[in-house]
């Protein structure tokens, strides 16, 4: 089920200063535009379907329209007077109206700051059109008929399997398709493992994928990823590999993962243990390892100025560093604003290394990235970078380490202690 977030506690002066919106019996401040007294309203427990459009003054903070299934909310108690809970029991099946309330209670409610951007007490207006009840009882029945289903089907997909003489079941009904032996070695409790391995149904969808890159590190006896899992691992030596079936009991059973794994799915599991090392090996191989990649940093640090010289003679750019160290070279003036501090940016940003290799580019989302200008939201380079433009400006900026991602690794074309090149766009402000 999606989840929106909560709108919590209109304060009552708002209601002296909004004469079109009424406190209903629930607390919430509404106005509506249509009312259909003789329908049902939503209680506690059912499931909405609605269409939502969130405002803060003329700008569209939130709309459902914009996601390619209806949107459901499960209707729950109210944490506060006022909050979207107490809107929704207050509709109507049919009825169109809205509520407000201070967008910072948004962020209250779930422990966090509100951004500078927004200031304490800004009004949000969120407009509601209740499409759609599905009334508890109802959607209990549903939930069990589908509980049943998918028990159902598991019974029947992994039958096929237990009655296959080729392969291996153990007490608790893990399936072992295969086993291709190491060295002999077999982890003990506490001992560090790294390994590979993939999750996938039964019917060849992926849910986990660590086949790539390092191997993925875990301490024996783990059972984060279930008991299934974790026996698994009891039987593959080091240098070997496997392939085994869990059913739901022994993974996320009749639970599921959130909305990753839905209640009563069996895995295929595919497993190969490339190492195990008991804690001591462990926090030994870590010691060289931090050793090697501080001499490599210092090393990077060291070359940096030579490596930027390089790309300067290399890509004929004549330009002079400013006094922070970046190079700042424009592609296309702005005719637009200047950025002042506080200002809401947007920028449109293509980041790659000195071997002019792509690292990210904020073109292949589909929007810009905006940050508070000032606020260090964003890497220093950045930040210096906008305050030389106007909006509708591009510009090219070389970017030392200590104004980009300083001894942070980013991946293998982006180690610690890189310079990187900044192809920026200044989108638009909102001052």
């Amino acid at each position: 089920m999606k989840k929106i977030f909560y709108a919590f506690l209109i304060l009552l002066s708002l209601f002296s200063c909004n004469r079109e919106y009424k406190s209903t019996e629930h607390g919430a401040l509404m106005k509506f535009y249509s009312e259909n007294k003789t329908n049902d309203k939503p209680q506690i427990g059912d499931l909405v379907i609605v269409d939502i459009v969130q405002k803060i003054a003329d700008s569209v903070f939130f709309n459902t329209n914009d996601f390619e299934e209806p949107f459901e909310l499960l209707i729950e108690e109210p944490s506060f007077k006022g909050d979207i809970m107490c809107a929704l029991l207050s509709m109507h099946l049919g009825d169109h109206a809205s509520v407000i309330f201070p967008v910072d209670s948004i962020f209250s409610s779930v422990g966090e700051q509100i951004p500078s951007f927004i200031e304490k007490g800004t009004i949000t207006e969120m407009d509601i059109v209740l499409k759609e009840i599905v009334k508890k009882e109802v959607l209990e029945k549903e939930i069990i008929n589908e509980l049943n289903i998918r028990k159902n089907k598991e019974i029947e997909d992994l039958s096929l399997y237990y009655n296959n003489d080729n392969y291996e079941v153990t007490s608790d009904s893990l399936l072992i398709l295969n086993i291709k032996k190491g060295n002999g070695k077999y982890a003990d409790a506490g001992n560090i493992m790294k390994v590979y391995f993939i999750f996938h149904t039964l019917e060849g969808d992926t849910l986990f994928d660590f086949t790539s890159g390092k191997p993925y590190e875990l301490v024996y006896g783990d059972m984060a990823l279930g008991q299934g899992f974790y026996e698994a691992l009891s039987l593959v030596d080091e240098g070997g590999n496997a392939e085994f079936i869990i059913p739901s009991s022994l993974a996320f059973g009749d639970d599921g993962f959130y909305d990753a794994i839905l209640p009563f799915t069996p895995f295929k599991l595919n497993l190969n243990v490339i190492k195990i090392m008991t804690s001591d090996e462990y926090e030994a191989e870590l010691k060289l390892i931090d050793e090697d990649n501080k001499r490599k940093k210092a090393e990077r640090l060291q070359r940096e100025p030579q490596e930027i010289a390089k790309y300067l003679k290399d890509n004929k750019i004549e330009a002079m560093p400013k006094p922070s160290g970046l190079y700042y070279i424009d592609k296309e003036y702005g005719e637009g604003d200047n950025v002042q501090y506080g200002d809401l940016v947007y920028v449109h940003y293509e980041i790659y290394n000195l071997n002019n290799e792509l690292i990210e580019s904020s073109y292949e989302y589909g929007q810009p990235l905006p940050f508070v200008y000032g606020d260090n939201q964003m890497i220093a380079g950045i930040e210096e970078a906008v305050a030389y433009m106007k909006v509708g400006g591009k510009c090219k900026i070389i970017v030392p380490s200590q104004l980009g991602f300083g001894d942070i690794e980013i991946d293998e074309k982006l180690p610690a202690n890189s310079s990187i090149v900044i192809d920026l766009e200044l989108v638009d402000l909102q001052r």
